[in-house]
């Protein structure tokens, strides 16, 4: 019952591989901190920078299609 409290929270299969990893160099039971596998926290970078080229993707076409904002030619 412990080890379930302990380890339900686990990505399964960062548990089983460190059950397998422990298995082939030591012929004793592993304890639960050898097998906990920490929850990995989700992070929003990768929404955040899809919104961000979105937004630049944006500027830059209202900047090409304002004639105040666009750069002069270089021959000019």
């Amino acid at each position: 019952m412990i080890w379930f409290q302990h380890l339900q929270n686990c990505d399964y299969h960062g548990v089983k591989s460190r059950i397998e990893a422990h298995i082939k160099v030591c012929p004793h039971m592993p304890t639960i901190s050898e097998l906990y596998e920490p929850p990995v926290e989700e992070t929003t970078i990768l929404k955040t920078m899809e919104v961000w080229e979105k937004e630049g993707a944006i500027r830059i076409e209202n900047e090409r299609q304002n004639e105040w904002t666009r750069p002069a030619p270089p021959w000019a």
